[in-house]
């Protein structure tokens, strides 16, 4: 079998980048795997073929490094691994020519990326959804009439950072305040009670929008790694989970068709990870990510490769089958001396 050079941005930030390449890491195929960070401390720099460093997505060098390292490399696929990475690359698609850049359409990130823009989309297909708010200003709070309340970015979210709880009309207005004085753009949204509830759900679609496969994961929230907060109001734990998710596999049709309409409704043609709790058998929408999960080595784990089935089928055209078993992945964190 032909070599592939492949190139994977970001691999040296716990996030997606690090699963794509642990992913890739697993599988027979003849790959020469290059990787990118922006900083020669990279944990995952002696897991690579090659590495190389590249400025941040949004540095005006960005573009022409990643066009010199294709160059120097002879790179056929592009795996962005990180968010501002993935935006920039597939807003120049046209500089890659005949190189496939894993991601979904440009237009479904950018809605991806705002989630009200998102929730109002999936509110006129008349999808579940949590009640939410876009907050633009303090006065707009008096609108909120369900507590308790989430607040998180609306745009440029990631690592969920800047989440917050407010159980009553006054931590709304001081939380609210907070991130307007730090420019944050604000969306409100209704807290789900956690009850063993909460899912991260991948469905692959091709370029014509058809369903290669979906893939659930039933996300384990008791563990301090998976959690971001957890608090008690009246009588109630209130947890809001982390950007570091393990559980179970497991196959659910219910939640599957719930799953794979959402990306019918969004055009999805490439990888799409829907994060959400089950409330009365309905999947209530919590993020929508128009890319490869943070997951992605998890799944690998019980069967479900998604990288390497990419370069399957862009590569060798080949029809690669997207199964896997059910069973429990657990995380934990690793050190080494570089």
């Amino acid at each position: 079998m032909r070599c592939v050079n492949v190139l994977i941005t970001g691999i040296g930030s716990a996030g997606v980048g690090e699963q794509i390449l642990k992913s890739l890491s697993l599988s027979e195929l003849n790959l020469n795997l290059v990787g990118t960070d922006v900083t020669i401390n990279c944990f995952n720099k002696d897991s690579v073929d090659c590495f190389e460093i590249l400025p941040y997505a949004h540095e005006e060098t960005f573009i022409n490094e990643v066009k010199n390292i294709v160059q120097k490399h002879n790179i056929q696929i592009i795996f962005p691994g990180s968010d501002p990475e993935m935006k920039v690359l597939c807003s120049h698609k046209s500089d890659f020519e005949n190189i496939y850049i894993v991601a979904n359409d440009l237009s479904l990130i950018n809605t991806c990326l705002n989630k009200n823009s998102t929730y109002e989309l999936l509110k006129e297909a008349l999808i579940p959804l949590p009640k939410y708010m876009k907050i633009n200003l303090i006065i707009d709070c008096r609108k909120i009439d369900f507590f308790p309340v989430v607040l998180k970015p609306n745009t440029g979210s990631g690592g969920s950072s800047h989440i917050y709880v407010a159980y009553n009309y006054e931590e709304l207005l001081f939380f609210t305040q907070y991130m307007l004085n730090r420019n944050i753009d604000i969306i409100a949204q209704e807290y789900i009670e956690y009850d063993d509830n909460e899912y991260t759900i991948g469905v692959s679609n091709d370029l014509d929008g058809l369903s290669l496969g979906t893939i659930i994961l039933k996300r384990s929230l008791t563990s301090a790694i998976s959690v971001n907060k957890k608090m008690r109001f009246e009588n109630t734990n209130v947890i809001i989970s982390s950007g570091i998710s393990q559980g179970v596999f497991l196959h659910d049709d219910h939640l599957k068709i719930q799953a794979e309409r959402i990306a019918t409704i969004l055009k999805s043609k490439g990888p799409l990870n829907i994060q959400g709790r089950v409330s009365n058998g309905q999947l209530m929408l919590m993020e929508i990510n128009p890319r490869l999960s943070g997951t992605t080595f998890l799944r690998a784990l019980v069967g479900y490769n998604e990288p390497e089935n990419i370069i399957k089928r862009v590569v060798f055209n080949e029809l690669p089958e997207y199964e896997y078993e059910d069973g429990m992945v657990l995380r934990s964190l690793i050190e080494k001396r570089i």
